[in-house]
Parts: structure tokens; sequence; C-alpha cells
């Protein structure tokens, strides 16, 4: 599940995970679902979207996973629809207000100051995914240019409300903890780089299945070394019976 920007469904990010079945559906008002888009929804609407979208093409349990705002998605999946959860993994996921810092903005603002702001990203890419530590190679500024057009100034209005008001409730982690609790594996998984600024409870490091970096790499991970990013979600996966906790 992709973040506030864009899809992770591009050939380059999903090639690089090989012969592993990977799908990565648009959210409501991205993509393929930015026409005909509500006003607004609260995050829980996303995550029963993703569940309608997989339902209709499997009824086997999946390995979720969500990166930023898709982790907060993420983390309401589980909690709505255990049947289809065979594991969750966060990747760098919204799990405190901190972590919506940029999202908490834009949710106040009016369209046409977001709009603005999207439209300095527009004129120089290179320039915005460098904020984050990317390099602009071709295949992260193409991706990076898609991201930037593959959704409405609404969209990201509406969506950063929704995670403002989910992540802002008690009910969001104490489901995250009724998920951890079952028994089913959770993995966190960051940027090396950017580790430092995910805000994630004491309990959930030392309850997690697995807690790894990737290394080199900051939130934007999948732009800057794609092949790297898929082969730790893979081996993470492959790996839910390492020590609780042990960050690598």
């Amino acid at each position: 599940m992709h973040g506030l920007f864009g899809s992770l469904s591009a050939p380059g990010i999903l090639s690089a995970f090989g012969d592993a079945t990977v799908l990565a559906p648009d959210l409501i008002g991205y993509g393929s679902y930015r026409n005909g888009a509500p006003v607004g929804w609260e995050l829980f609407e996303q995550a029963d979207h993703v569940a309608g979208w997989l339902r209709e093409r499997s009824d086997e349990p999946v390995d979720v996973v969500g990166h930023s705002v898709g982790g907060a998605i993420a983390v309401l999946f589980a909690g709505r629809h255990p049947k289809l959860t065979r594991s969750l993994t966060s990747i760098e996921g919204n799990l405190t207000l901190g972590d919506a810092f940029w999202s908490r903005k834009i949710a106040t603002q009016e369209l046409f100051e977001i709009s603005e702001e999207v439209d300095g990203f527009r004129a120089d890419v290179a320039a915005w995914i460098g904020r984050a530590g990317v390099e602009p190679t071709p295949f992260a500024l193409e991706v990076a240019t898609q991201w930037l057009e593959n959704q409405p100034i609404s969209t990201l209005r509406s969506q950063a409300r929704a995670v403002v008001s989910a992540t802002g409730e008690d009910a969001y982690l104490d489901g995250l903890k009724k998920f951890v609790n079952s028994g089913l594996p959770v993995h966190l998984l960051a940027g090396a780089r950017a580790r430092s600024s995910w805000n994630v409870p004491e309990w959930l490091t030392r309850e997690a299945t697995t807690n790894a970096d990737i290394p080199d790499t900051g939130h934007l991970m999948m732009l800057e070394a794609p092949g790297l990013f898929a082969r730790s979600i893979i081996r993470n996966l492959a790996d839910s019976t390492k020590c609780r906790g042990q960050p690598e």
C-alpha cells in the first residue's frame, strides 16, 4: 500500500521482487480511482477498499505491506480483515501524529496552497526527491514524476485529513496491539537514514517479529535501491522466527 503520493506499481519496483506475486493497488482518489472519488473519506475506508480489490483477485490471506501513509492503512486492514492477513509489514508507516507531520500541515491548508507547493515539486523533481536523500537517477526521476501526477490535489488533502484523524485515536494503536498479541508476524522496516525520525512505540519495537533497517537509504528507499527494498521485505517475511525486536 502506497503513501501519500503516487503508487508502488511502477515496473521498476515490482520487477525487483522477481518471481514473487506482488499486488500494488491504487487507493481511493489515486490512479485508476482518481476520478469520481468522494470529497473525503475515513482511513478505514481505504483499508476496506483494498480488501474489496483483493477479494476480486484472491481469497487467500496475504502478507500486508504498507509504506508511510500506506503503513497506517495496513494496520487498519489487518485489524478489520484478519482472514485476509497473513502478516503485517510497516515500512516507516505512520504510527503516531508525530509521523504525520506533513499530513498535519496540508490537512489544514487551502487547495490552492497545496497546489502551489506541488507545482514547485513538479518544477524541480530532482530537488524534491533530493530532500529525502534520493540521487536523481533516471529511474528515480521517472517514478517520482509519475507519483506527482497520480492523484489530484484534492486527494492529497482528503488523505492527509484521514491519516491525522485515524492515527490520533487511541483505537488505532490499540488495534495494532491486538494484532501483535494474536501471534501473527509483524515486521518493522526503515531506511537507515530515516530510522531516527520514525516514532515507533517502545512496546512495538520490543514485540515486533523483525525490526530491520535498509542500509544507506532514507524514507524513499524504493527509489534509491529497489532491489534492496524488495530483498529486505522478502527476507523478513521468510525469517519470521528470528529473535523478536532485534534491529539489524
